[in-house]
């Protein structure tokens, strides 16, 4: 097979990396916060355009003692978007697809039952929530779909058809549903599935991931906690709490840490100019190509200073994702709850690690 010279690039930037842990300090600051805020377990990244300083520590339940491995994944809940935006924008490379494709040009034999006012939307409406689909963010939105059978696509193309005829929000309106209905186009562009899709990627990528709760896979990786009426109980793998099967392209990919920061660090790279996996300015679109949300990425731009980030939850993990390109870092935290002492504890680790200056050997080394 001939490679890209993309992925040649990606080839070299992996044998450039270097995966080393924080600094003893920055362990300890890490730990005083799960300590104070009841964080079962915790993995944090900082990643520069070449390493990957990353910690992982606490335990797969909170109630027992097993320290959880490295390897551990760990719920990107909503960070999917951000691979499902990446997969699209390596279709739309290929020539498979493009942003401006319609989604009725792809699905002609829906558009008569759908309402007018979706007649136009195109793929990168989806991926940037501007095509007015209603958001599906609570879990009682989908308690209708619950007796869908089919394989996940056709559960996926019966949801999307349900989805097209119902009243349309403002556009801007975050939107799970909204990368239900892109992967819907993905897969009738590639011709495949949008797990073969991921798998093919995450294969050429040489990253591990799974669908689903992490310890679905492994009962030794972390489970998710939640709060019930003031009992804070960890979800078995047997546990009826699950994502529905057709939206996993918006939210039920799992991560190790390390895999996951791999992932960022090519994004960082292309939004400094290097060209891996994906062209750098297509990197550049998909973090920056609108504001305040572009394609699988929130930004902010001010005083040419950029910042592009992302958080996901289920409700039950937690994962936050800040990308600095003015000062060559990124950060990644991802955690197995998601109370809000629990967030609030995070985004205060993440502002710490990003205020410090670069190449500061106390905090990494």
């Amino acid at each position: 097979m001939k490679l890209t010279f993309s992925l040649v690039s990606f080839i070299l930037l992996v044998n450039l990396c270097t995966a080393q842990e924080l600094s003893e300090d920055l362990k300890i600051k890490i730990k005083q916060a799960q300590q104070a805020h009841q964080i079962p377990a915790i993995a944090v990244s900082l990643i520069t355009p070449d390493s990957i300083f990353s910690y992982v520590n606490g335990k797969a339940r909170f109630s027992k003692k097993e320290q959880i491995s490295k390897n551990a994944k760990f719920h990107l809940g909503s960070n999917t978007k951000a691979i499902t935006s990446f997969i699209a924008m390596r279709l739309t490379e290929q020539g498979e697809i493009s942003w401006g494709t319609p989604f009725f040009k792809l699905f002609p034999e829906l558009e008569s039952t759908s309402r007018s006012v979706y007649s136009d939307i195109t793929l990168g409406d989806l991926l940037s929530h501007n095509a007015q689909i209603r958001p599906y963010t609570k879990g009682s939105e989908l308690t209708k779909f619950n007796r869908l059978k089919g394989s996940i696509s056709e559960n996926r193309y019966t949801f999307s058809k349900s989805v097209l005829t119902q009243k349309a929000v403002k556009k801007g309106t975050y939107s799970n549903a909204g990368y239900v209905l892109a992967a819907l186009m993905l897969e009738r562009a590639s011709g495949k599935t949008y797990r073969e899709l991921v798998d093919q990627t995450m294969q050429e990528l040489d990253l591990e991931y799974f669908i689903g709760f992490p310890n679905k896979q492994n009962a030794t990786y972390p489970w998710g906690h939640w709060d019930q009426k003031g009992v804070f109980e960890a979800l078995s793998p047997e546990h009826a709490y699950k994502l529905p099967d057709y939206m996993s392209s918006a939210g039920d990919i799992s991560m190790n840490i390390l895999d996951y920061s791999k992932f960022i660090q090519l994004h960082l790279n292309g939004l400094l100019g290097t060209s891996t996996y994906l062209n750098a300015d297509d990197y550049n679109w998909l973090h920056f190509g609108q504001s305040p949300y572009a394609y699988g990425w929130g930004n902010v731009i001010k005083d040419s200073e950029k910042m592009s980030f992302h958080d996901g939850s289920a409700g039950t993990y937690y994962s936050h994702t800040v990308l600095l390109p003015n000062k060559n870092i990124a950060v990644v935290i991802l955690m197995n709850t998601a109370s809000t002492e629990a967030v609030e504890a995070i985004y205060n680790l993440q502002q710490f690690i990003t205020s410090q200056p670069q190449k500061s050997k106390k905090y990494y080394e």
